[in-house]
């Protein structure tokens, strides 16, 4: 948090706080000279978390239960011309995690869920029961980076044959019996990761989220995330480098793209990570990437503002 305060200094006028959770971030903001902060968040339980904020605070907070993907579509925000940054901290938080019940936790047995809000769309019981063994391989590789994606698969489908997966910690089990016991990571770890995001749609909301921060905020004004795993900093270091002029022709999610001036500038050369101490206090951060950009143009850019990633489409 220190670092965030830091780089995205001086911190004044209103904040966009994308992903509140349970308010830290919002809270850091208002403590260090941000007049008000518009709070967003998929997740209902939030909201408990925004009430204590605005006893303290009043009017200076607000809050939004929506994806930090729908801001496009917010009257709200689209409507003000004051927006001085864009804070997102993403992934799962430990209040997800720490509820067995909404199905993020392999530690513990509870149903395989793991929808971030009220949204529509597959649960991960369907994702896993429903999809077919190459979609299902498909999406442990690409969105989790797991090796074993396509020998996972095969033991889901035949498991699944047998009976219907229906608890977290079945599906743990299951992954276990194929991958190695790695000492840092639970074997499971990259493909709850995989089923978690698309669930969530979580890569298509991101790339969203950043095309729209950047044209909001107002010159000077910062763009700060915080990445928990490789494919979403890719997102957002690539998004960094298309608004800055500097976007490679060769990436292979992308197509060429013409160097123009920038919009923004990368506020921090290399990104800021946790230290042993922050470890240690909560092992989440060991693979937290924190990214500052600080707009430095008006103009409307011709550079291609959409980040493209692998997408797999679930078929059901």
């Amino acid at each position: 948090m220190k670092e965030f305060i830091s780089l995205s200094a001086p911190i004044t006028g209103c904040w966009i706080d994308g992903t509140f959770g349970a308010g830290g971030y919002s809270r850091a903001l208002l403590q260090n000279g941000a007049c008000q902060v518009l709070a967003i968040d998929k997740d209902p339980t939030t909201k408990t978390f925004f009430k204590i904020l605005q006893n303290e605070y009043g009017d200076m907070i607000k809050f939004y239960n929506q994806s930090f993907a729908d801001m496009e579509k917010n009257n709200d925000i689209t409507s003000r011309n004051d927006i001085c940054g864009v804070v997102l901290d993403l992934g799962v938080s430990s209040m997800h995690l720490d509820n067995h019940h909404r199905g993020f936790s392999f530690k513990e047995s509870g149903p395989l869920d793991m929808r971030m809000g009220n949204q529509t769309g597959p649960t991960a019981s369907e994702i896993i029961n429903l999809c077919s063994e190459a979609t299902l391989a498909d999406l442990i590789f690409f969105y989790g980076q797991e090796r074993k994606a396509r020998k996972i698969a095969k033991r889901i489908v035949a498991e699944r044959k047998k009976r219907k997966i229906n608890t977290t910690l079945e599906l743990a089990q299951i992954i276990r019996a194929i991958v190695p016991k790695n000492f840092k990571k639970d074997p499971a770890t990259r493909t709850f990761q995989a089923i978690r995001i698309a669930v969530n749609n979580e890569l298509k909301d991101l790339s969203r989220a950043l095309t729209f921060a950047e044209k909001i905020i107002i010159k000077g004004g910062i763009i700060a995330v915080v990445t928990f795993h490789s494919i979403e900093d890719k997102i957002v270091k690539d998004f960094g480098k298309i608004m800055s002029g500097k976007a490679s022709s060769t990436n292979r999610y992308r197509p060429p793209t013409s160097k123009t001036f920038a919009s923004l500038i990368s506020v921090n050369k290399r990104p800021v990570v946790a230290t042993d101490n922050e470890i240690y206090r909560n092992k989440r951060a060991r693979s937290a990437k924190l990214r500052v950009y600080k707009k430095v143009s008006d103009n409307p850019s011709s550079i291609l503002a959409s980040i493209r990633f692998p997408e797999v489409e679930l078929g059901i």
